[in-house]
């Protein structure tokens, strides 16, 4: 699964630079595991079967219903450059299918922490 394109982007009232964008394939189950491997992911059923949203604290957040091949994807601005690289390793980790999961959990760890950084001043590790 990849990012094709970006069909709407805006940024939001609380300063999150907001993405829709178009993935070359439905959303899965399997994917939704993937992404546990860096994170809790919640399910809001109230939301509709299939919602799910996957967030790095003081990073970026993904939104979107299994099964669906839109997602929103929102970025605070102050470490947007800091995310996407790791949104697109992500897709391309996941769609490659043999992904380095320990490679992968170190680069989500190395991310946290240059946003903790960058956020407070200090380093988290």
């Amino acid at each position: 699964m990849r990012i094709i394109r970006s069909v709407r982007h805006k940024v939001c009232v609380d300063g999150a630079f907001m993405r829709e964008v178009v993935l070359s394939a439905p959303v899965t189950e399997d994917f939704i595991s993937f992404l546990k491997n860096f994170g809790p992911v919640m399910t809001l059923s109230e939301m509709g079967p299939g919602f799910f949203k996957f967030e790095i604290p003081d990073g970026f957040s993904m939104k979107g219903w299994v099964g669906d091949d839109i997602m929103e994807i929102r970025f605070r601005q102050d470490v947007m450059d800091l995310c996407e690289d790791f949104v697109s390793v992500l897709f391309y980790y996941y769609h490659d299918g043999r992904p380095d999961l320990p490679k992968l959990l170190r680069m989500a760890k190395s991310l946290k922490n240059n946003i903790d950084v960058r956020k407070n001043g200090v380093s988290g590790s």
